[in-house]
């Protein structure tokens, strides 16, 4: 039997064995961030200035071409619908780059399939947690335009914390499932790039879900990211408290998410040294 056949581990059992595999999910993560900018001469300041250039097209589009605003029609509020649309581009940055890097994650690394016995399920974790920490610092930047241009409460910036939680279990749910199967059907890379595509106009980062005619909008509250999004929205730039029942949902989605993509991963993980 393979070394990576699938045994039968008590969830609480499971954690306590990641944990043990700290060190090492620290040391994949920091090569990965490393290995992301290698021979670039500005380095990490790419990490910064991609989401701002991303940030000037979409403003110049939306706000200055189709004259878009949110809320009154004042020039805050070109302000505002500015840093509505970055809020809303880094939870799904984070979201998009981790299912679109998981697809060729197994393929990307047969040695530690073939040659050695490894906790794969790890290489996923610190793909997201290499994400994370490549766009915090766009939510950096978000956070001193919020303290800069907007009189909202700061208070509840201390949620946002929180708010990673339900996009964390997401994004790594997704990235284990589809990092297992992008393992066994390479065409996988270009159909969930089309869903992908289709997740960014269908989720709110360029309007409010309120607009969005009624036949529609039960299409668009389907999107996991609708209420990640709103969520950050209301916590980081509108300074409001948390909506619960609406997170709750989120988490209790995100959740099952993880648990089903940990499941297809360990499930698929026997067959990785037959098809890399």
């Amino acid at each position: 039997m393979s070394v990576f056949a699938v045994k039968k581990v008590a969830p609480i059992k499971k954690i306590a064995q990641l944990w043990s595999y700290r060190e090492l999910i620290y040391q994949l993560t920091r090569r990965d961030l490393l290995a992301r900018y290698k021979g670039s001469y500005l380095g990490f300041a790419w990490a910064l200035l991609t989401p701002l250039v991303m940030l000037f097209i979409y403003s110049f589009i939306f706000v200055i071409v189709f004259k878009l605003k949110w809320g009154l029609g004042t020039e805050e509020s070109k302000t505002l619908y500015t840093l509505m649309i970055f809020s809303g581009l880094i939870p799904f940055y984070i979201f998009s780059e981790s299912i679109n890097r998981s697809l060729v994650l197994i393929s990307g690394n047969p040695n530690y399939i073939k040659k050695v016995v490894f906790p794969l399920e790890i290489l996923p974790i610190s793909l997201v947690i290499s994400t994370i920490i490549n766009n915090i610092f766009g939510l950096i930047l978000l956070l001193v335009a919020k303290l800069v241009f907007l009189q909202t409460p700061s208070l509840p910036l201390l949620l946002i914390p929180i708010l990673f939680v339900p996009l964390i279990f997401l994004s790594l749910g997704l990235a284990f499932a589809f990092s297992a199967l992008g393992a066994y059907i390479r065409d996988l890379t270009h159909s969930i790039a089309l869903v992908v595509n289709m997740l960014f106009y269908m989720s709110p980062i360029f309007y409010q879900t309120s607009i969005v005619p009624e036949p529609f909008r039960s299409i668009v509250n389907i999107n996991p990211l609708t209420s990640i999004i709103e969520q950050w929205r209301d916590v980081i730039l509108l300074g409001r408290g948390i909506d619960y029942g609406q997170y709750g949902i989120s988490l209790f989605t995100s959740v099952i998410v993880l648990a089903i993509g940990y499941f297809i991963f360990q499930y698929l993980r026997k067959g990785f040294s037959d098809v890399i």
